[in-house]
């Protein structure tokens, strides 16, 4: 019995590190959104910030959650060595030796899956009108493309990227989507980082649309209608840089064109409009599961369909 008061008054320790973790790591990202909503206001709302090409991707730095899950790893791999040897030995299996297996295969698990890497080659194509493969071989290689064939690429980014995706598939003119990250330091993040925080990226949405059928100027808008423009790393419900929307422009024209729209829609606003406006950098496509999630849900992806774009439900 005292062996396993032990063991729980262990586990509830680590349980109460871990809420403290999170806590301050969630005071921390609240701090940094409203000292990058100060600095906002001033300085002007359109930022172009150049990318450069000598730049090379990073290893993602251990989120809180990965240290947090090693951590239980370790612990249940130390609290099992004893009871296992004993048990090999003849001894009955005692109580921790079930509670340790749990948190070790729950700890495991979930680690494994933080580390994972993002499957490029296996992604969805064309088939689908997914550019989601095809984005993987791009990023994987370096490049920043801006004509893919006889189309053009874009690049926005408009808070949880399932219902911007939604949005943009039912543009007539845009043959193909892809949802990922960008504008971040680290090289083939998968979500789990990017919701971390740790490598900067934002979530996003890379498309090829016909710019005989629809202009970058409406695409822009569209991102624009999608957001509120004037509110710094939050999309309704969801906060943090990683929410962060933008406009990234893959030549001068579309510099151009995306600060003419953002000019035009500050003068709707009193707030200064935070949309940032930066080249367009790598782009790393997300995991399978979220290319077209919505659609795949059942919601609809038709030309012109005017249904509401419901991203949680």
């Amino acid at each position: 019995m005292g062996r396993s008061i032990a063991v729980h008054t262990r586990w509830a320790l680590v349980l109460l590190c871990a809420s403290l973790a999170c806590g301050l790591h969630g005071l921390r990202a609240m701090r940094q959104s409203t000292l990058q909503g100060t600095h906002a206001k001033a300085r002007r709302s359109v930022r172009m910030m150049a990318t450069s090409g000598s730049d090379k991707p990073r290893v993602a730095l251990p989120s809180i959650n990965q240290a947090l899950l090693t951590t239980c790893v370790v612990g249940a791999l130390t609290n099992l060595r004893g009871p296992v040897a004993a048990m090999i030995d003849g001894a009955p299996p005692p109580q921790s030796v079930f509670i340790n297996g749990l948190v070790l295969a729950y700890a495991a698990a979930n680690l494994y899956k933080s580390l994972a890497k993002v499957g490029y080659a296996t992604l969805d194509g064309r088939e689908r009108d997914s550019f989601a493969r095809e984005a993987g071989e791009l990023a994987l290689a370096g490049e920043v493309p801006r004509r893919v064939g006889g189309y053009k690429v874009a690049t926005f980014a408009g808070g949880c990227f399932w219902g911007t995706e939604l949005h943009f598939q039912r543009i007539p003119g845009v043959a193909a989507t892809c949802v990922g990250y960008t504008q971040g330091w680290a090289g083939e993040p998968n979500y789990d980082q990017v919701c971390g925080g740790q490598t900067g990226h934002t979530e996003a949405l890379q498309l090829l649309y016909d710019p005989n059928v629809v202009s970058y100027e409406a695409l822009c808008y569209k991102l624009l209608d999608t957001v509120d423009p004037t509110v710094l790393n939050r999309v309704r419900g969801d906060a943090g840089t990683q929410y962060r929307h933008g406009i990234y422009p893959h030549s001068k024209e579309q510099a151009e064109a995306a600060a003419a729209v953002v000019e035009a829609t500050q003068a709707k606003y009193a707030e200064p409009v935070v949309t940032e406006v930066k080249d367009a950098a790598v782009f790393w496509p997300a995991e399978n599961y979220h290319q077209q999630y919505l659609e795949k849900g059942g919601q609809d992806a038709s030309k012109d369909a005017t249904a509401e774009v419901r991203c949680y439900g």
